[in-house]
């Protein structure tokens, strides 16, 4: 018991560090910890939303004091998936804990080719990415983007609480992609939207009584530090280097995920 427990602290700190560097949450490195603890699908999402809301918190109040976060755009994105949530907290409740292994593999090798090419996405015009990119373009332009982001969002939305994960996976690329964010920027809206969007799923989790408590309140207290630790080192490391290696766990993750599934079932 003692071991696990350390051993969820020292992976929440992880989940939060990283998590907070590249704008994705921690889920992608809490749910696979609980899969392997044999929690149920409801239990890994619920649980690991715990680690991505304070993930989120503690790196906000770093980023929002930095003036990295673009708050307009921030609450479009988070009201967007909030009504994703809710639907993801359905889908979550119909799988088998060897039908969620699967797909989260899959979620899992999508994030790591995400991680390997994101830098190639990366178009900084010298511009500060805040209110601009969504209030200065033409109107046409403007609106199409506006739909597909809000579109893109509530995808993001289902596939945080169905996974645990945030919606980070889909927050950062699409500020990158649409709207030409920095990747700091990107990174510090999509924790302020994780904030929503975290939270909205794990109220209809608690609700439903789903979340190990005990296991969420060790993530939390790891995530609280990893998040405002990862959020302070941002702008003193190489992220590239560190998201490459990051997508290389993820891929032997996802491999040991989809090993459970057709060699031990």
């Amino acid at each position: 018991m003692v071991i696990e427990v350390l051993l969820s602290l020292i992976i929440s700190i992880l989940a939060g560090i990283i998590g907070s560097l590249v704008g994705i949450g921690g889920g992608v490195i809490i749910s696979p910890f609980l899969s392997h603890l044999n929690y149920s699908p409801s239990q890994i999402s619920s649980t690991s939303l715990i680690s991505v809301f304070f993930t989120s918190l503690s790196s906000s109040f770093y980023y929002f004091r930095k003036k990295l976060i673009s708050n307009k755009t921030g609450l479009i994105i988070s009201l967007s998936s909030i009504p994703g949530t809710f639907l993801g907290v359905v889908i979550s409740n119909l799988f088998s804990l060897v039908e969620f292994k699967f797909y989260f593999a899959f979620i899992l090798i999508l994030t790591s080719l995400y991680l390997i090419i994101k830098s190639k996405l990366v178009k900084n015009n010298g511009l500060k990415p805040t209110e601009y990119y969504i209030s200065n373009n033409k109107n046409n332009i403007r609106y199409l983007k506006l739909f597909v982001l809000v579109f893109l969002s509530f995808f993001a939305g289902i596939i945080s609480s169905c996974f645990g994960i945030g919606g980070g996976i889909i927050f950062v690329p699409s500020l990158i992609i649409l709207y030409n964010f920095t990747m700091n920027n990107a990174a510090a809206t999509s924790q302020f939207a994780l904030l929503f969007t975290s939270l909205s799923g794990l109220i209809i989790y608690i609700y439903y009584g789903h979340p190990n408590y005990f296991m969420g309140f060790i993530l939390a207290i790891g995530s609280l530090l990893g998040g405002s630790i990862g959020s302070k080192i941002s702008s003193r490391i190489n992220s590239d280097s560190l998201q490459k290696i990051f997508s290389i766990v993820l891929v032997i993750v996802s491999i040991k995920l989809l090993y459970d599934v057709f060699y031990l079932n």
